[in-house]
């Protein structure tokens, strides 16, 4: 057994938050959350994550030397562990409306994926469907092209590789039930990550709005997808995600007592007198949403050996 001892940061930083938000998503193939500890596969190795005294242990079998590094790379990218909200508390302090909505979250980490291309790709599928529809996709993606790793009576799943996803076809990916031109564009941006033709990674390392740009000088990305893109996989929120149908209902719901229309429009007015926390104000927003309106999965009961 290798085991991986990452310090918790200094700034407020709650586990015990995080896997309430993980019990609550409906994406049970890629992590699950049993007791006080969370599963996960990463690089092809079943990696447990559970908090002890003033660190996070992660645990592997035996786990490769070589890889012990990148692991441990993205292990502090996934679980938030280099993200400082302090200032953003601080200004939701200022305002009652926003207190009332973030304060139940302190602590609460940015849970990110462990690369740009899987915030990509689950974003493209998420495009124009509904939630759980989409969380359905996204698990049919893990089945057809992940790398299956199986904890007790559980098959978890790594995201596919580029190279993977790259050599797929249309129909093989028929299971998904997106449309024919976001099977495409997938295979499109796994060829051009995997042939060198785009660096998404490199993202992490730009400003966010050079960031956002080059996402949207991607065909078939605009702005839901590209300012998500940068909040998913880089723990960035510069944008608000106005057009978020989840989000104008949590406005509506938060900040208004569920009087009015839900739009675009009401999402604007609200959180735009923010100013450069706005993005961050409705990130917490959803995240409020997740937590109050969606019960705990089953995925906590299943049984790891």
């Amino acid at each position: 057994m290798t085991e991986i001892c990452l310090p918790l940061p200094a700034c407020a930083y709650r586990f015990d938050l995080l896997l309430e938000f993980v019990r609550r998503i409906a994406y049970p193939a890629r992590l699950i959350v049993r007791g006080d500890t969370l599963w996960r596969v990463t690089a092809g190795q079943l990696l447990s994550y559970r908090e002890s005294a003033d660190s996070i242990i992660v645990r592997g079998e035996s786990l490769p030397a070589d890889l012990v590094s990148c692991i441990e790379r993205r292990s502090r990218i996934c679980l938030g562990l280099d993200q400082d909200l302090t200032d953003f508390y601080c200004f939701a302090q200022s305002d009652a409306d926003l207190w009332r909505v973030v304060e139940p979250l302190v602590g609460l980490p940015l849970f990110c994926s462990e690369s740009v291309f899987e915030a990509l790709i689950t974003l493209i599928i998420e495009q124009h469907i509904t939630w759980k529809s989409a969380m359905r996709s996204q698990r049919e993606l893990l089945r057809i092209a992940g790398r299956s790793v199986r904890a007790g009576q559980t098959v978890l799943y790594d995201f596919p590789a580029p190279a993977r996803l790259a050599r797929a076809y249309q129909e093989a990916l028929k299971p998904l039930k997106i449309t024919n031109k976001r099977i495409d564009l997938i295979i499109a941006i796994a060829g051009d990550v995997n042939h060198g033709r785009l660096d998404l990674e490199r993202l992490r390392q730009l400003p966010a709005k050079e960031a956002y740009a080059r996402l949207l000088s991607i065909k078939g990305v605009g702005h839901w997808t590209a300012s998500n893109v940068i909040g998913r996989a880089m723990g960035r929120y510069p944008y608000v995600s106005h057009n978020d149908v989840a989000l104008q209902a949590a406005v509506r719901h938060y900040f208004h007592g569920d009087a009015g229309r839900k739009s675009a429009e009401l999402v604007n007015d609200t959180l735009n007198r923010y100013g450069e926390f706005a993005g961050m104000a409705g990130h917490f927003t959803l995240l409020r949403w997740v937590l109050d309106r969606y019960p705990p999965l089953d995925s906590q009961t299943r049984r790891l050996t």
